[in-house]
């Protein structure tokens, strides 16, 4: 059996200055980093894991420090975890990439890259690769395993549909708070979500 437990990061800096964020690479604000550390402490009681793979982009990458520090677990760092790369916008206020960069008319295609950053069927292949690989290493191991995963919002939407085998072009999105925890898990030929964005940690 294997265990794929997802974190979303804590709250950024952009998330409170109504930043696109994407490939900009934000801190943990202090309210981040005490939701990192309510989650660290809550995992330690709750769950029992190898390892962490974390995204290396500061907002991921603090939030994997913090758990690992906590639960004392080492961290692994994978590019193919960070957010979509959104070209020209990453960093700008919403407002001004509205200005700047409106959506075109009848929406963005899937296959049509974002302002010189990838396009949807970019994001879902790097996905894709992660959790096909992941799941070749660990699936049919002997032993269960279960694995830490930090990443970002989109990253965990796109794990989900690679998870769930679901067409690229979909209309299901799932939520992600901060330091949002979602369990996929592999048992044999199922497939199967356990949860999905809990947060009880924060309470």
């Amino acid at each position: 059996m294997l265990d794929l437990i997802i974190v979303r990061h804590g709250q950024s800096v952009a998330d409170i200055e109504g930043r696109m964020e994407g490939r900009a690479n934000f801190p943990l604000t202090d309210l981040g980093k005490e939701q990192a550390e309510k989650l660290a402490y809550w995992l330690k009681q709750k769950e029992t894991f190898d390892y962490i793979i974390s995204s290396p982009l500061k907002r991921a990458s603090e939030t994997a420090q913090i758990i690992g520090r906590v639960c004392s677990k080492e961290i692994t760092y994978d590019v193919r975890l960070m957010e979509w790369n959104n070209g020209l916008i990453a960093g700008l206020l919403k407002s001004e990439a509205n200005e700047k960069y409106p959506i075109p008319k009848g929406g963005r295609k899937y296959f049509q890259r974002i302002f010189e950053g990838e396009s949807l069927i970019d994001f879902r292949a790097r996905a894709e690769e992660f959790t096909a690989e992941l799941l070749d290493k660990y699936a049919i191991a002997k032993e269960d395993r279960r694995i830490v995963i930090i990443t970002h919002g989109g990253t965990i939407n796109m794990i989900i549909h690679s998870f769930l085998n679901m067409p690229i072009k979909n209309n299901i999105t799932v939520s992600s708070g901060d330091t949002g925890v979602h369990v996929l898990r592999i048992k044999r030929e199922d497939r199967i979500i356990v949860s999905l964005n809990v947060n009880k940690h924060l309470e």
